[in-house]
């Protein structure tokens, strides 16, 4: 039964002219939102499996997190970098006893891209280095630098950011469910990174530092094989560079652990953290170990922001542990994520258009695949479920390349919501099989987002623009790769 819109088209018709639109948005605008659960202003409910951009990761609106904001907003909101508040020097004591090994030294920032972009330039001042390299299918920030370490921004003729930073280079990210040098592990022995290797920074000497997600979520939800990353860390510091490993999606429990790289018992040289590390509220970081931090602190290292060390973000940061702690999420996250695993591992036996289902704790994947089509990119098929999920009251994403659908909900989620998730992604499973939909009529309504896909393109851009993004294949990147090894040297 279709679900009543009719306050929120309402809306968009009053408010929509005054909004510089940057995608399609959906037609339901959000008034509420508990746990889970997502409200509409015309009362339509939602289970959240993307906790809103994956960042509310004790739940939407916990309270304990409210109350510790709301009683520190009555205190100091803002005191800019001359000073520190005491609720930030908590925070920095809670985050060194959950981060792994020797990592101590803290410093709380805003965004993940300017985390992203800190790390970097304490490992160039360390090291003094230039050059950084990211994984091909990675996603590190919306700044030239962080674009510039992944092949999700770098087309060029597609973004025009211009040239990219130069010293900055790709690796193959190590994707075994379709590797792409057609190997197998663990027999292949991490071939990939050889290749990568090889063929991207081969000859590079001025390498400053290496910065990996643990779970490649916007790539493709793809977990580096074990040793990976241990190899990874090796050849860094053989040639004289740090190891970041960005922690945005991943960090504060939702793998399971504290932090990802626990699972691949590697203590990054620097850890960033971003989304979930405030439980909604805007909020990022890094922290590195003593040693280094002595080292940039007597090279001069200074980082001036307008909202660093903010004590409403250094409250998020100390709230969010302690709830992590008190509820047992980590727990949580580890059984719930295999019960939800197990339950999709089960869709895949039934549904045809199921190609693979992969993640840790409650950070899951599911990748589609036409059966009947293999040339086909895919990607309408994962328009159309995340359509038919959301019209059954259920809210997902997927990724970039092949279409993935990622379920990353609060570590809150009950095993009564995952069966709900289960059985609305049966049927919609089912529909998308038997070509059981229409594409437009799934697409957003409201005549804003229409104009927007429209001054794209044509009726049908959606699907184009998702299409352009997917059109490859992990061998063209190889060669893509090969070719940017042998001009290295000439654009970066």
């Amino acid at each position: 039964m279709p679900r009543d819109t009719k306050t929120s088209m309402a809306l968009w018709e009053r408010y929509g002219e005054y909004l510089l639109m940057a995608m399609p948005y959906c037609d339901e605008l959000i008034a509420d939102a508990k746990g889970c659960m997502l409200k509409d202003v015309d009362g339509n409910e939602f289970l959240d499996l993307a906790a809103g951009q994956f960042c509310s990761l004790i739940g939407h609106n916990h309270p304990k997190l409210v109350a510790k904001l709301t009683d520190q907003l009555q205190r100091v909101l803002h005191i800019g970098t001359q000073f520190l508040s005491p609720v930030v020097m908590e925070a920095a004591e809670k985050f060194a006893d959950v981060a792994p090994g020797n990592l101590k030294r803290s410093l709380f920032l805003s965004t993940g891209t300017e985390a992203n972009e800190c790390a970097i330039s304490i490992a160039k001042m360390y090291t003094r280095k230039a050059g950084v390299v990211g994984f091909s299918r990675g996603y590190y920030g919306l700044s030239l630098t962080t674009k510039s370490l992944s092949r999700i921004f770098t087309e060029r003729e597609r973004h025009g950011d211009g040239p990219l930073v130069p010293s900055t280079y790709q690796l193959i990210t190590p994707y075994c469910f379709r590797c792409p040098i057609s190997a197998h592990y663990p027999e292949c022995e991490l071939r990939c990174l050889q290749a990568s290797i090889e063929n991207s920074i081969s000859g590079v000497d001025n390498l400053a530092a290496i910065i990996v997600e643990p779970v490649v979520s916007a790539g493709g939800m793809i977990i580096p094989p074990p040793g990976y990353l241990k190899q990874l860390k090796a050849f860094a510091h053989e040639h004289g560079a740090l190891l970041i490993v960005d922690e945005a999606q991943t960090g504060f429990g939702r793998t399971g652990k504290w932090f990802a790289a626990e699972h691949h018992d590697v203590e990054p040289d620097i850890l960033v953290v971003s989304k979930s590390a405030g439980g909604g509220f805007p909020v990022s970081g890094l922290i590195t170990t003593a040693e280094i931090a002595d080292r940039v602190a007597r090279e001069g290292f200074v980082h001036l922001a307008s909202h660093q060390s903010d004590p409403v973000a250094a409250a998020a940061v100390s709230t969010l542990i302690d709830v992590v702690r008190e509820e047992g999420l980590l727990q949580a996250a580890e059984q719930n994520g295999a019960y939800f695993a197990q339950s999709l591992r089960e869709l895949q036996e039934r549904h045809p258009i199921v190609a693979d289902v992969r993640g840790q704790g409650l950070m899951l994947g599911m990748e589609l695949a036409d059966p009947e089509d293999a040339d086909s990119s895919g990607v309408e098929l994962a328009v159309a479920m995340m359509g038919l999920c959301r019209a059954q009251g259920v809210h997902l994403t997927f990724t970039y390349f092949e279409p993935v659908l990622r379920f990353i909900p609060p570590l809150t989620i009950t095993r009564a919501q995952i069966d709900t998730a289960i059985a609305v992604l049966d049927s919609s499973l089912t529909r998308v099989g038997r070509k059981d939909y229409s594409l437009d009529a799934l697409l957003p309504k409201n005549s804003y987002s229409r104009a927007f896909a429209d001054n794209l393109g044509g009726k049908r851009t959606v699907k184009r623009l998702l299409s352009r993004l997917y059109e490859t294949s992990p061998q063209h990147w190889v060669g893509k790769l090969t070719e940017k090894s042998q001009k290295a040297g000439g654009d970066h």
